[in-house]
């Protein structure tokens, strides 16, 4: 009996040794949690800009009343390859009953895109809170084409070229991430519409808002997630506790904060997209490259410190990778639109080709330079991310066509016969 008793109490003292042992690790690892490098990306997200002064786009979607879509036929589909304009054209009666019943609300989309602010200033947040009705923003431009179509041209090209630059601030200081891909897709089609405006009408002024268009972007500005990634942090932060209540476990309801720590989980997360908000990202961007999302494997520790935790940061790590190429394409059609518009705010008496070579360097080479193609007559820039946008690899714009006079010491035509 007493060797089996010394034979059990050795078990013991080898089960206890091991279970003082994981709780050691699991002590040091919370208590070196979040490390030093996490808490430097912590304050990083942290600090986030003020909330511009105006309104705000969020909430003029979230009071917006449901578009009157009963009874009234539906609004004309334009799709990315074909041109706005035209889809109406095609169908002119349809298209003005369709406006008509929804200006009200397309307007109100148009002045939630061209607001100064996108915030979700809700306090009290969940995973499953209603999104607002983004539709109403990217339909704008329906409203401008059909405006345009039925004769308003010059005002039609003022407000697309006002609704565009609202979508560089979507796309360029967004809520979330969701919204700057939207402010990106706005921007895309009016990439579209607002060139098809200057071919169908060359004649008419170039509104203000499209000259502010025509200006350089900063790539270091414009062209870095770090905004977004930004607010995407401080939209976890605030649904963390609605995400945790959901998550089902077999596990008794006690040892969970053993097994994982959302301070943590949200340090990771820091850490993962800190790169993209420091000079390093900046320089990448004005060099065109791309900031990948590090991979940074957690601690041997943290594993036994935060064991669902890490589950959930490991399952979340991949869900960005292809955006910082989007952000990296939406400055190159930037760029592409910009030059556009400044060939056509020059001298009407140089050709196509003259004001290509005029465009400042900045503008037209670079690490990603815009092309033009004499025979054509068209400017054209490469894109890297083809599951958005061009699927051809490039963004083309058609240039309308100048009346170049003839050179001074041309020969003068021969006279008409009597």
């Amino acid at each position: 009996m007493s060797i089996a008793w010394r034979w059990l109490s050795r078990l013991l003292l080898l089960l206890l040794a091991l279970l003082l042992a994981v709780a050691a690790l699991w002590a040091y690892g919370r208590l070196t949690s979040p490390t030093p490098a996490q808490r430097e990306a912590v304050a990083l997200m942290q600090a986030r800009p003020p909330q511009p002064a105006g309104d705000n786009g969020f909430d003029v979607l979230m009071d917006m009343p449901a578009p009157p879509d009963a009874g009234a036929p539906p609004l004309p589909v334009c799709g990315d390859n074909v041109s706005c304009i035209a889809v109406i054209e095609s169908a002119p009666e349809q298209a003005s009953a369709a406006i008509a019943a929804r200006r009200d609300w397309l307007e109100s989309g148009a002045r939630a895109l061209r607001a100064p602010a996108f915030r979700d200033l809700r306090g009290e947040a969940t995973a499953a809170d209603s999104l607002p009705p983004y539709q109403a923003m990217t339909q704008t431009r329906v409203l401008r084409a059909f405006d345009f179509a039925t004769g308003q041209t010059t005002a039609a090209l003022a407000a697309a070229c006002e609704d565009a630059l609202g979508a560089v601030r979507r796309a360029s200081d967004p809520d979330v991430l969701i919204d700057g891909m939207l402010g990106l897709a706005v921007f895309r089609q009016h990439v579209a519409l607002i060139p098809d405006m200057r071919r169908r009408a060359p004649a008419d002024p170039l509104p203000a808002a499209c000259l502010a268009l025509a200006d350089s972007p900063d790539p270091a500005a414009e062209g870095t997630l770090c905004p977004a990634l930004r607010g995407e942090w401080h939209w976890l932060t605030r649904v963390m506790a609605d995400m945790n209540a959901q998550v089902s476990s077999d596990a008794p309801a006690w040892s969970l904060p053993l097994l994982h720590d959302p301070d943590w989980l949200m340090a990771r997360t820091a850490e993962r997209f800190a790169p993209h908000c420091g000079k390093a990202a900046a320089d990448a961007a004005r060099e065109d490259d791309a900031i990948e999302f590090a991979l940074v494997e957690p601690r041997w520790v943290d594993r036994v410190a935060h064991p669902v935790s890490v589950i959930l940061d490991q399952i979340a790590a991949p869900a960005y990778s292809s955006y910082a190429e989007r952000q990296l394409d939406f400055v190159a059609q930037r760029r592409l639109l910009a030059a556009f518009l400044r060939m056509e705010a020059m001298d009407a008496a140089l050709s196509n080709a003259q004001c290509f070579e005029a465009l400042p360097a900045a503008l037209r080479d670079g690490p990603r330079p815009l092309r033009f193609d004499p025979a054509t007559d068209r400017l054209s820039v490469a894109l890297r991310d083809r599951g958005v946008g061009q699927a051809s690899g490039e963004a083309v714009l058609a240039l309308p066509p100048r009346a170049v006079p003839p050179p001074v010491d041309a020969p003068a035509a021969p006279a008409a016969e009597p």
